[in-house]
């Protein structure tokens, strides 16, 4: 009779294809456990239970459908379900926040996923009407997708809709080394093994691209075996590839390292010594084997050099080895995270920090997030951009800046930004001389010659405007240039001057003159910091 509850050829052989998936071979277990109680409860011997999943999702790559196939398979064979379509519930239902779910409609599939996250379910509030849904598809598996890292409050709530829990996990370097042998393997190429875990030591993203450049590489010159240096070769000219743009844009002159980039700054004296102390921490942290979350969180007012630092970043970290990337800069407002419609905005922070991945996502006004209610979309985008954040803490740099009461409220609000920002800066904001340096360096920039009778001019403008709610600093130095070589431009058509490159006193009289203090403030609003 104990042989009624063992496994099959076919069971085995299903369970097996586990093994070739990322992230989920754990589950092999529970599914092992769920055959067992289905041929319990076949025999009579049980009479509890069912089959509905929770799947406690760790990962951010889409690794839940190759998990669901391989349990569609086992549940078609002993006919608890018909088919193995899978119906992903945010893909179909009515975009109406307040629609019931027993009211949906379009749910003809076998297997239906309900992630609370994308739908914006509060299981507790509609327990009953998930009970009326599973009543009414009774014929069909209902998987839990729960991707908020609160293990247990889950199961708390849905303890009585279903029975079984399974995990996916974070991709480990031995799964993608299973993932490169798989591929080379339906490819019928052969290789060494012990070479392959080096070469898969890289981000899955950059792996994915690899191993195809690997793949191509091979069929097109009849090669069937792959040596270490073919891999150490393969992967060194796909990581330069990726930075060739750079490389080709490059101008004869010497180019400045990012190091050289961030002393050459105007002022921020303090943040230099910062950055150095913080670059330092990671290297010698990665040397250990524990490299740390390179997340920041930057505060202070606008135009402090806050972007200025943070493009160069992702340059230093590229440079020093710190990130794969080609010390790409992807720059947003807070508000381009959240989506307009239910289902969107998750999508859309995964979108976006997919972008930024091997270099920096610099989040400006990120304390526009929060939001006046909770449940809110803007919740969904914070509660999907720190997954994101610790799902890929050694593969970005994410940097989230704003001004310092409005992030400290931001952060206090929001504690899982706090376990997950490394690092904090606060940015001062500029001296009268340092703004005089930022605008000789403009005019140097574009050749243009500034008297030194303007100099204490600006100054004495510059210390009145810092007063100023709101004052821009940098950005207040920029826009006043701008101003400043209009009225030249004007100055020297009309005199038919000579001088065309010169700055004279009277260029910055006129344009003072009619620059009043609210004018000044506002002209900082729309500007990016």
């Amino acid at each position: 009779m104990v042989k009624n509850y063992v496994l099959d050829v076919e069971d085995e052989k299903i369970l097996n294809e586990l093994d070739n998936l990322c992230g989920v071979v754990q589950n092999k277990e529970v599914l092992k456990d769920i055959i067992t109680f289905t041929k319990l409860k076949e025999n009579n011997k049980v009479d509890f239970g069912n089959y509905n999943i929770i799947v406690r999702n760790d990962s951010s790559y889409n690794l839940l459908n190759g998990l669901l196939k391989v349990c569609a398979k086992i549940f078609m064979k002993y006919n608890i379900i018909q088919n193995d379509k899978i119906c992903c519930l945010d893909k179909i239902i009515n975009s109406r926040r307040d629609c019931p779910f027993d009211k949906i409609s379009g749910i003809e599939d076998s297997i239906i996923v309900i992630n609370e996250r994308k739908l914006r379910i509060d299981y507790a509030d509609q327990y009953e009407d998930l009970k009326k849904v599973m009543k009414q598809f009774k014929d069909k598996v209902f998987i839990f997708e729960d991707t908020n890292f609160c293990e247990g409050e889950i199961d708390a709530e849905l303890g009585e809709l279903a029975s079984w829990r399974m995990t996916i996990e974070k991709i480990s370097l031995e799964d993608k080394v299973m993932y490169c042998k798989n591929k080379l393997e339906e490819n019928k190429l052969q290789y060494n093994k012990k070479d392959l875990k080096e070469f898969a030591d890289v981000p899955f993203w950059r792996l994915k691209n690899m191993i195809i450049k690997l793949i191509i590489d091979c069929k097109s010159n009849n090669i069937t075996t792959i040596d270490k240096k073919m891999l150490s070769e393969n992967k060194e000219k796909f990581n330069k590839n990726k930075s060739h743009r750079t490389k080709d844009n490059s101008s004869k002159k010497t180019k400045k390292t990012a190091k050289q980039e961030i002393e050459n700054l105007v002022g921020l004296n303090d943040i230099k010594i910062q950055m150095e102390k913080i670059l330092n921490y990671i290297k010698l942290n990665k040397e250990r084997g524990n490299m740390p979350t390179l997340h920041m969180c930057f505060t202070g007012n606008p135009g402090t050099g806050k972007t200025s630092i943070a493009r160069i970043i992702g340059k230093l970290f590229e440079e020093e080895k710190i990130l794969d990337g080609d010390g790409k800069f992807v720059e947003i407002h807070g508000r381009d995270l959240v989506g307009k419609y239910v289902g969107w905005t998750a999508q859309k922070v995964h979108e976006t920090v997919e972008k930024a991945i091997g270099g920096v996502l610099f989040i400006d006004e990120a304390y526009s997030l929060v939001a006046d209610k909770r449940g809110s979309f803007e919740d969904e985008a914070i509660a999907t951009l720190i997954k994101e954040m610790e799902d890929h803490r050694d593969e970005i740099c994410i940097i989230l800046a704003g001004y310092t009461e409005e992030m400290e409220n931001l952060i206090k609000l929001n504690p899982g930004f706090e376990s997950r920002i490394q690092f904090n800066i606060n940015f001062p904001d500029y001296s009268n001389e340092e703004l005089l340096s930022i605008f000789s360096d403009l005019c140097k920039k574009e050749h243009y010659k500034l008297s030194n009778t303007c100099k204490q001019l600006l100054i004495d403008n510059f210390n009145n405007a810092r007063n100023i709610e709101s004052f821009g600093n940098g950005r207040y130095v920029r826009n006043l240039f701008e101003k400043i070589k209009f009225e030249q431009a004007d100055r020297i058509i009309k005199t038919n001057s000579k001088s065309i490159n010169a700055i004279i006193k009277s260029d910055i009289e006129n344009v003072l003159k009619n620059l009043k203090p609210i004018e000044v403030k506002k002209q900082q609003i729309g500007f990016v910091g």
